[in-house]
This record gives C-alpha cells, structure tokens and sequence, in this order.
C-alpha cells in the first residue's frame, strides 16, 4: 500500500491521507440493480397500459410512457355491467381469508404431534405427508371436480375454501418450526397439569407467531392468485378475481388496458399482505429453514 507524503511550510514531511481504494461492493450493487430493474420492469409496464387508452395500448412501436394518461380503464371495470369487478374480488377475498385460516388451523393440528409427541410410526407417516407434495395438483383436479360435484359444492365458496386445505408444505414448514421450540416449557407446563391441547393452544401456538404468519401468507397469496381451480368450479357472479379479469381476454380480442388495470387492481391485497408480515416471514423463514 503506497502512503503519499507532502511538505509543510516548514519543509518537514508529512505523511499524506491514504488513497480511498476502489469499493469492492459495487459490482454486487450493479447486479442488484440490473436484477431489480429487471423484475420492476413487467410492473412498469403493467401499471403504464393501464393509464393508455387502446390506440395507444397496442401502438407499434410500444409506448413505454403513457403520452395521454386516463383512468378510463379503471373507471369502465368497476362500473361496467359486464364485468363485475367488486363482486369478483369479494369472492378471492372472502375465499381466500377463509382458506387461510382453516389452512393454519389444519397443518398446525397436524404438525404439532409429529413434532412433539411420539408414537409409533411418526417418522412414516411424516414421510407419507411430505412425499404427497411430489404429486402435481393438475394431476387431482379431475377427482377433485368430481368430489366437488357430488357434493353439490360446484358454484359455492366450499368448493374454493375446502379443497387444498390440508397442504402438506404446511405442515411441513411448522413441523420444523416446532420443533425447535424449547421442551422446558412443555415440561413445565404438562407438571402444572396442562394437557396436550392446553400446551398446543397456550404455549406452542403463541411461540409460533413468525412462522403462522410466514405460512398464512403463503397461503393468502396461493389462493389470491389460483386461476385453474376456480376456473373449473365456479361461473358467473362466483367467479374469482383472475378468472374475471380473463375474461377481458377473448378468442377474437384482447382488451388490453382493461386487462392492466383489473391485474393492477388485483395485486393490491398480496402487496399489502406481504407489507404488514414482511418482518415475520424474514423471521419465520429463517428460524424454519435452520431447524433439523
């Protein structure tokens, strides 16, 4: 390392300031941005033809800034007859909400007695659970329907809140929370009197904060943006959000401002879902994935 030196007045030498060395950070830095500007970029575009009206939305060469911006696309979806916006997204909200919480509520009552408790044959049936998620869902969406049509489920929320809801991911992913969760509690806990279900409801579950969220959110956004299922099973004034704003989508035309704004629209939810749990999932995320 060269050190430079300079003279005073008095023609002494004085050592010099050290040259700044080059960061070594900024080609990270670079890649994060050009990886950043790369996944905004569909988001700009989204967000930029939906303020075009459709001479502009479809002009060649594309316009990447809208030159007459107008929320007539917004305005025509949530007030057209023939696309019932509100209604829709009532549908994915309600749907969705609901399927998260019987979705926590099922994957932690199966996840707690594979993760502390023991009887025999919990490491097999663990197995069993985990190797179902190497089946591809399209491969049960036909006996699904049919369950679903002897049910007379078809065209109500059951057929999109139930199915699905026993997900072995999730179970999964609180198994491993839970077990990291420190035994002295449970002892403690089991000679004051408490039971297995006291122990689950009062001391697991509230531990288990970080990693619920984690997984509730999954779970909200799984079911936000499921388009095949409900495709199937629901029509009309039942439809879900991505469904409905298909439907812009035609054999013969595509409306593309009004398919932008109506996918805007949608994506608002999961963005705020993800804001207010962003510091649980980084938790819960990180805490699960160091557990053996």
């Amino acid at each position: 390392m060269t050190v430079s030196l300079r003279t005073n007045s008095s023609g002494k030498t004085l050592p010099g300031r050290r040259r700044p060395r080059v960061s070594r950070e900024w080609p990270r830095v670079a890649l994060l941005v050009i990886l950043a500007l790369i996944f905004l970029a569909p988001l700009y575009w989204m967000l930029s033809t939906s303020l075009k009206n459709e001479t502009d939305a479809i002009a060649l060469p594309p316009q990447w800034f809208p030159t007459r911006p107008t929320l007539n696309n917004y305005s025509e979806i949530l007030n057209s007859p023939d696309a019932s916006l509100p209604r829709w997204a009532w549908n994915s909200l309600f749907s969705a909400l609901a399927f998260t919480v019987a979705h926590l509520a099922v994957c932690s009552l199966a996840a707690y007695p594979l993760a502390r408790m023991k009887f025999k044959g919990r490491e097999a049936w663990f197995w069993v659970i985990l190797s179902s998620m190497m089946v591809p869902g399209i491969v049960t969406l036909i006996p699904s329907y049919a369950m679903m049509l002897n049910l007379n489920w078809i065209n109500t929320y059951h057929a999109l809140i139930w199915p699905g809801v026993a997900g072995a991911f999730g179970v999964f992913l609180l198994k491993q929370f839970f077990s990291g969760l420190p035994g002295e509690l449970e002892e403690a806990a089991r000679i004051d009197g408490a039971n297995s279900l006291q122990i689950f409801w009062k001391i697991i579950l509230p531990l288990s904060v970080p990693a619920l969220v984690s997984l509730g959110v999954f779970a909200f956004m799984g079911s936000w943006n499921n388009y095949v299922w409900p495709l199937f099973v629901t029509s009309g004034d039942m439809q879900t959000l991505p469904v409905g704003i298909a439907s812009f989508s035609t054999r013969y035309t595509t409306e593309y401002g009004k398919l932008m704004a109506g996918t805007a629209l949608a994506a608002i939810p999961p963005l705020i879902a993800y804001l207010i749990a962003q510091g649980y999932l980084e938790q819960g995320i990180a805490v699960t994935g160091m557990k053996e």
